[in-house]
């Protein structure tokens, strides 16, 4: 509405229908790098899950041991991370990870010039190791409370029995323990899937793909991808394409997410 009341004529409309899905996989600028950045977004999530849970676990089951001494005070020391907030540890792995004064290649690498922020491949381990580093604390606490609350008596049956503890935790402790964990986890991949801080204050989606004729680069993952295509950064919006990508995003999550919950369903019947 004009601001005398008359009604302006909305131009012209354009019928989009499913063009900027058809896009996203047949547009020779787009299809490449998105199918790229799509695998290593299963790829992230997927190994940022499993990493963090095992290590997490392993922590949960050395100090959930009664016999180590100072086990409280090492709790706390190792929980430490997960109290600082995403963003600022980005940035502070973001500057120990530089290339020419940060302290990772002074102090372990014997001051090498490696470019964990501008290699491809550097920069995806950088980004995984900085997110198990966020992680693990969280796996942590979980096991550790499932630890506590598993039944003694089923282990202690199996000890008299002659299982040793390989046994007694690959087919007592880690079963029950995934009744338990398994939904977090699928909760966990799904928050991996779309975790934007860490990719974002980290690397910055970084290092972009040589030639490529879109702004998206070997660490992006989807949810970083739409970021760049949304054109907020600056450059070229392209906002239909985001929005489409942003729907096959949330698709992907529900299928994975009721697929697991399925199978989570069976844990609790076995």
């Amino acid at each position: 509405m004009s601001p005398d009341g008359d009604r302006l004529a909305a131009g012209w409309y354009v019928g989009v229908g499913f063009d900027n899905f058809a896009r996203a996989f047949t547009d020779t600028a787009y299809a490449g790098p998105l199918l790229q950045v799509a695998v290593w977004t299963f790829a992230f999530a997927g190994l940022s899950v499993l990493t963090a849970f095992g290590l997490g676990l392993l922590f949960a089951l050395i100090y959930n041991d009664e016999r180590l001494r100072g086990r409280k005070i090492l709790r706390t020391v190792f929980i430490l991370p997960y109290a600082f907030p995403a963003f600022m540890s980005a940035l502070l792995w973001r500057g120990m990870l530089n290339a020419e004064f940060g302290v990772i290649n002074d102090w372990f690498f014997f001051g090498a010039n490696l470019g964990w922020l501008s290699d491809p491949w550097l920069a995806k381990i950088a980004v995984l190791w900085v997110n198990l580093w966020l992680s693990y604390p969280y796996w942590m606490l979980v096991a550790t409370g499932a630890l506590q609350a598993l039944p003694s008596d089923v282990s202690e049956a199996a000890r008299i029995d002659g299982a040793g503890r390989w046994r007694q935790f690959r087919s007592i402790t880690l079963p029950l323990l995934m009744i338990s964990t398994a939904p977090l986890a699928i909760a966990s991949f799904a928050f991996n899937f779309n975790n934007f801080t860490i990719i974002f204050m980290l690397t910055g989606g970084g290092p972009t793909f040589p030639g490529a004729s879109v702004p998206l680069g070997s660490t992006d993952i989807l949810i970083s991808a739409i970021y760049q295509l949304s054109g907020v950064a600056g450059g070229r919006a392209d906002y239909g394409l985001a929005s489409a990508l942003s729907i096959v995003v949330f698709i992907v999550i529900g299928i994975i997410s009721a697929l697991a919950f399925r199978q989570t369903r069976k844990l609790e019947d076995i």
